[in-house]
């Protein structure tokens, strides 16, 4: 098994671009492990974030695989694949595990440590495990991806202060109008994010939350939270008495454009202060405010560009510390890679020892019986398990090194010459 990866992030490509991969992800996904000939791919995992566009491939050849994703990325995406080319990396083996740890770990994203990277990764891998489309090889890379994530967040404090995009841009604001709390908040989406966002409003001090969702499920929603749930007649309404609207819908089309936010700040109930500034955020990948608002007066749009020339840097002490266990577990998981590697030779010299065994407990039922030939059994399982014990402890060794090969060799011949 080689893990392969093929990325690339924001600082490669523009948002847009990496919207667009990421409407194409399912479809990239599915033609990867697609069963043609062309095919050199035994298992994909694709991580889609606002950050970056990944895939994790589990093949045999390098080169091949990587000419066969690169041009199957390039054709469902609509990108020339020239272009594909110049904005992916391409990487393998432990360098591979090693970015994917990282990664899952908050260390390559925008906001150094950010809260719901781990939880990002986690749903793709599942996405890919629930299509059949992640291999064992992978399943095991993330799932030692997900055990290191969880040793930098308890053993550095990395990711448990609750950065993410959102935490970014609340503070930005702050740092502009004030103190959030008591004020009133509208979101719009229900999606994956929306949760995070609605944790970092609440954190924020923010408890009047009304929801909105393109796609109609905005009461469920508020329900399991708390919130108040607002139909498509009463959006404008709610955009006009607002203090602060967050957009994480992915989806909300021409909902929230200049003209849009015009119309709606035109019904502002009597009373109403006209200088009020109406914060607002968006979170989407895909942009569901339009750039245009920039341009309005008392409107402070901050968008995932903002975010990024805002990201805060990390205490350097953490993420060192985070990099090291990072390495540790990228040794952990090659070690244990060669080990599982030796597990068919194991089971071919333990399987010609039951053999033996089997033969002499024959013998000695022909001419002691049945009571005699279970007790040598016991004995030759017991002292077989123990001659076995410190050459293949030694084999296990030096397979963590990759120099196990001639010892394999040496036991292959005290043993017995025979396929494993």
């Amino acid at each position: 098994m080689t893990l392969v990866l093929i990325g690339t992030d924001y600082r490669e490509v523009p948002l847009e671009d990496l919207d667009r991969l990421s409407q194409a992800r399912e479809s990239i996904e599915s033609s990867l492990v697609s069963k043609t000939q062309e095919s050199t791919v035994s298992g994909a995992v694709i991580i889609s974030t606002c950050n970056r566009f990944e895939v994790y491939l589990d093949c045999e050849d390098f080169e091949a695989a990587t000419k066969f994703a690169l041009q199957t990325i390039a054709d469902q995406s609509n990108f020339e694949p020239e272009y594909c080319g110049q904005i992916f990396k391409s990487i393998s083996d432990s360098t591979a595990a090693q970015h994917l740890f990282s990664v899952t770990s908050g260390l390559e994203s925008m906001v150094i440590g950010e809260e719901e990277i781990a939880g990002q990764v986690k749903r793709s891998f599942t996405s890919a495990m629930q299509s059949g489309h992640a291999s064992t090889a992978l399943v095991q890379a993330f799932q030692k991806a997900a055990e290191v994530a969880k040793r930098v967040t308890s053993e550095t404090g990395l990711g448990s202060a609750g950065r993410s995009t959102i935490t970014v841009a609340l503070d930005y604001l702050e740092q502009r109008h004030g103190s959030h709390s008591g004020k009133r908040a509208l979101l719009i989406g229900t999606g994956a994010h929306a949760r995070v966002v609605v944790a970092a409003l609440k954190r924020s001090g923010i408890e009047d939350i009304s929801v909105f969702s393109p796609s109609g499920r905005a009461q469920d929603f508020a329900l399991s939270r708390g919130l108040i749930s607002i139909e498509h007649d009463g959006l404008s309404a709610s955009i006009a008495i607002a203090d602060l609207l967050v957009s994480c819908s992915g989806n909300a089309g021409d909902l929230l454009t200049k003209a849009a936010l015009e119309t709606a700040l035109r019904t502002a109930p009597a009373g109403a202060n006209p200088a009020k500034p109406l914060m607002v955020i968006d979170v989407s990948l895909s942009r569901d405010v339009s750039p245009e608002v920039e341009s309005m007066p008392n409107v402070d749009l901050v968008n995932l560009d903002v975010i990024k020339r805002h990201a805060p840097v990390e205490h350097s002490d953490a993420i060192l510390s985070a990099q090291n266990l990072v390495g540790q577990g990228v040794e952990a998981f090659e070690r244990e890679k060669l080990e599982r590697n030796l597990g068919p030779f194991v089971s071919a010299i333990r399987g010609k020892i039951a053999l033996w065994i089997d033969e002499e407990v024959d013998r000695i039922l022909k001419r002691d019986g049945a009571e005699a030939a279970e007790a040598a059994r016991a004995n030759l399982t017991s002292s077989t398990n123990q001659m076995l014990h410190e050459p293949i402890t030694k084999a296990k060794s030096l397979a963590a090194t990759g120099d196990e090969d001639d010892y394999r060799k040496a036991l292959l011949a005290l043993f017995g010459d025979y396929s494993v």
